[in-house]
């Protein structure tokens, strides 16, 4: 299959390439995620790329869809089914 779009720099704007299923817990991604998208309803507490390892965010009741407005270093709980948007 060709991907018209191959040739394109990626850029922080750029949208993702590849994606996996998040298990949490306490070990940092790798590589860092461009984002996360819930896949289910639920909640999730992640950390921010640039935030040190024990400061998270807790976000309750997010929809399936929902796209985090940060790079994730980190997601340390969910009820939700998460999956990263990297590259």
């Amino acid at each position: 299959m060709s991907d018209p779009f191959a040739t394109f720099a990626a850029n922080t704007s750029s949208p993702g390439t590849r994606s996996r299923i998040i298990t949490p817990g306490a070990s940092d991604l790798d590589p860092t995620a461009k984002s996360i998208v819930l896949l289910t309803f639920g909640d999730v507490t992640l950390v921010p790329s640039g935030n040190a390892p024990a400061v998270t965010l807790a976000f309750v009741g997010l929809p399936a869809g929902w796209v985090c407005p940060f790079r994730v270093r980190r997601v340390t709980a969910a009820t939700a089914t998460v999956a990263t948007i990297e590259g």
